[in-house]
Parts: C-alpha cells; sequence; structure tokens
C-alpha cells in the first residue's frame, strides 16, 4: 500500500509538472480569448483606467528591476534555466518577482477594462496558470541545481515577502538597458491594449 501511494504521488507530481510545462509554453497565448471579451465588452471610466494604470504601472517596474538581474532567459519558451541561480535583488525576498509583476500588468488591464466578471475570470486564469507553472519551473531547478535550490525554496517564499528591505539596503543592478530593451515588447503591447480600451471605453 505504501509503494501504490507512492506511485500514485509520482503520477500525480508528473501530471502537475507535464500541465506546468504546457501552460509555461503557452502563457503568451493563454490570455488572448480574455482580452478579446475584454475589448467586447469594455466599459472602462476614468476611475478604473486610472487604477488598472497604477497596477500596470507597478507590475511592469518591477518587472524591469526583476529582469536587470535575471537577464534574457526570462523570454525562453525552452527549458533553459539559466547557468546559475539568482538570489539576489528582488529574488532575494520572493521566489517569483517576474510573475509578481505578471499579475500586476495582468490585472491592471483587466481593471482598466472596467468589467467586474472578467475582472474575476483574469485573476482566476492567472492563479490556474502559475499554479502549475511555478511547480513545473521548481521541479526544472531542482534538477538542476540541487541542494542549492531545495535551499532556496526552504527560506524563500513563493509570492508574498517575510519582510521587506529598508530602502538603504535594497539591490540594484549595474544598469537596466539590458532590462528596458527586453522589456521593449512588454510595454508595446500594454500600450496598444490600454489605448484601444480608452478608446472602446469612449464608444460605450
Amino acid at each position: 500500500m505504501i509503494v501504490d501511494a507512492s506511485v500514485a504521488a509520482d503520477k500525480q507530481k508528473s501530471m502537475t509538472v507535464k500541465i506546468g510545462e504546457w501552460f509555461f509554453k503557452s502563457r503568451d497565448y493563454t490570455p488572448i480569448p480574455l482580452i478579446i471579451l475584454l475589448l467586447v465588452y469594455c466599459r472602462a471610466t476614468a476611475l478604473t483606467a486610472t487604477l488598472g494604470l497604477f497596477l500596470i504601472t507597478f507590475g511592469e517596474l518591477f518587472r524591469v528591476y526583476s529582469v536587470a538581474f535575471i537577464g534574457t532567459v526570462s523570454r525562453t519558451r525552452s527549458h533553459s534555466t539559466g547557468q546559475k541561480l539568482i538570489t539576489t535583488g528582488p529574488f532575494r525576498y520572493v521566489r517569483n518577482p517576474l510573475y509578481v509583476g505578471n499579475f500586476g500588468i495582468t490585472a491592471g488591464v483587466a481593471l482598466f477594462g472596467g468589467v467586474p466578471w472578467i475582472f474575476v475570470a483574469t485573476v482566476a486564469l492567472f492563479a490556474l496558470q502559475y499554479f502549475y507553472i511555478v511547480r513545473f519551473e521548481e521541479d526544472l531547478l531542482l534538477e538542476r541545481f540541487g541542494e542549492e535550490y531545495a535551499e532556496f525554496l526552504r527560506t524563500t517564499p513563493r509570492w508574498v515577502p517575510q519582510h521587506f528591505p529598508k530602502l538603504e539596503t535594497i539591490e540594484w543592478p549595474d544598469d537596466f538597458s539590458h532590462s528596458l530593451k527586453s522589456e521593449r515588447r512588454t510595454l508595446t503591447t500594454i500600450f496598444v491594449l490600454c489605448l484601444l480600451l480608452a478608446i472602446r471605453g469612449t464608444l460605450s
């Protein structure tokens, strides 16, 4: 019975990892249906636009800061995870700062559109998708970095920091040039989406 339970647990883990791998490779495309719905049903107002832009700005600034430490590996759709484990900058406080930034952007765009049920659906999809993606990545990183990553798992939370750094102790990268260059596509997408939602909101 113990052996059977162990086999079942391994199969469940394997399925979770496989689902996570699919979401990881498809993460640029899974939001498209919700974006279309948001453009169709958009009810953007000055208030929803302001609140949405606040979240979007937070999310993108946090992404730029995080990419400055992790580099261009954040853009990959392959299984490559880089040659070293990044534990500096925002990675010192949470294991997935890029995805924290993604949440701010995603929730901000949905909020901008002013449709409550689409906002709820967007947050739910994000939670489902990244539940699996994070577990896929953790399995991959454990295999690559072994005990070093296991210790990182034990000491660093996934999403919410156990404490926040004081302003004078915040780590800064040498420069943000490669980070900003890497984020050009994201910034362009955000600008186009917000412009379309603003136009759609004035017509509703």
